[in-house]
């Protein structure tokens, strides 16, 4: 007795991304179906990819889904996913074929800056912690940054370390020595990462991070800071002059090395207000500043009102 022969089509459910990462896996929902209604999971595909000499084995799932393997290499990727003929002792079901193509993207990267001193003095020697990520996850360790001045020089070049920074999963990092200019101001960095030689394509990126440059320092300010009412010295109130910084210890003092100048003194915790003063630099000075304890509003307020 001669089998039956049923057509069959193979169809995207659902749209395949313009565009995948290199390397990666792509998960399709496929439509396989016969003309007579018959289930064709788990009946064998042929996958045929851009790298392949020869069609891969798959099937559908019970979900509709075909996974495919992205080659590692950017630029529109070519795939064929056919299916049959198929016989069995009284149906044959016919041969059908989807073909698609979809663009591989190279894996996205990102920098971090941090402890970058405030300010930075002029024409010294000064250092920052620079990190790079792969959105892969891909190993970074051995590749270069550089550094570039705002005459888009390089000013200084890092590789990254072995390590790990502590407490994240892919954060290569090195610390980077500089020099500052010999101007005073605001000046501005560029850190750039190119993420050339991985086994994975990689886009490279940049970031910028900006410090103020300033004359040495020549005098001692200490700033005491101490309740206004009881003259209880404040733990943790930030101090600001201009590009310079402090924090109050246990017992409310803060020091910061400054040049001679005239400078606006602003002083910062949750809870208090202080007056800003202006204060002139010759030579080394201490001050005391009242700050008065401003309770937060009880939250409830508007329910007991």
């Amino acid at each position: 007795m001669a089998a039956h022969t049923h057509s069959t089509a193979i169809e995207l459910s659902e749209p395949a991304p313009a565009e995948v990462a290199a390397g990666s896996e792509l998960m399709l929902k496929i439509k396989l179906t016969c003309a007579a209604d018959c289930d064709l999971h788990n009946l064998p595909l042929t996958i045929t990819s851009p790298d392949d000499t020869a069609p891969t084995a798959g099937h559908i799932n019970e979900s509709g889904e075909v996974t495919l393997s992205i080659p590692p290499k950017v630029g529109p990727q070519s795939f064929t996913i056919a299916f049959g003929p198929h016989e069995t002792d009284d149906i044959r079901h016919e041969p059908c074929a989807l073909s698609l193509t979809v663009n591989s993207i190279p894996h996205g990267t990102s920098l971090a800056v941090w402890d970058i001193p405030s300010p930075i003095v002029k024409g010294e020697r000064f250092t920052i912690k620079v990190g790079a990520k792969s959105a892969a996850n891909a190993e970074l360790k051995g590749l270069e940054i550089a550094v570039f001045d705002s005459s888009d020089k390089v000013a200084a070049r890092g590789r990254l370390r072995d390590s790990l920074w502590p407490g994240t999963s892919a954060l290569y990092w090195d610390e980077v020595e500089l020099i500052a200019p010999t101007e005073e101001g605001l000046s501005t960095w560029s850190v750039r990462f190119a993420a050339e030689g991985l086994a994975l394509p990689h886009d490279g990126t940049a970031a910028e991070f900006s410090a103020m440059v300033a004359r040495p320092p020549e005098h001692r300010l200490t700033v005491k800071v101490v309740e206004q009412k009881s003259k209880a010295p404040i733990t943790d109130v930030q101090i600001r002059l201009g590009p310079f910084r402090g924090t109050t210890d246990p017992a409310g003092i803060a020091e910061v090395m400054m040049p001679k100048g005239t400078y606006d003194l602003h002083v910062w915790k949750t809870a208090y207000e202080a007056p800003d003063h202006s204060i002139e630099i010759r030579g080394d000075l201490s001050i005391e500043v009242e700050a008065v304890f401003v309770p937060e509003e009880d939250p409830d307020n508007a329910w007991t009102m």
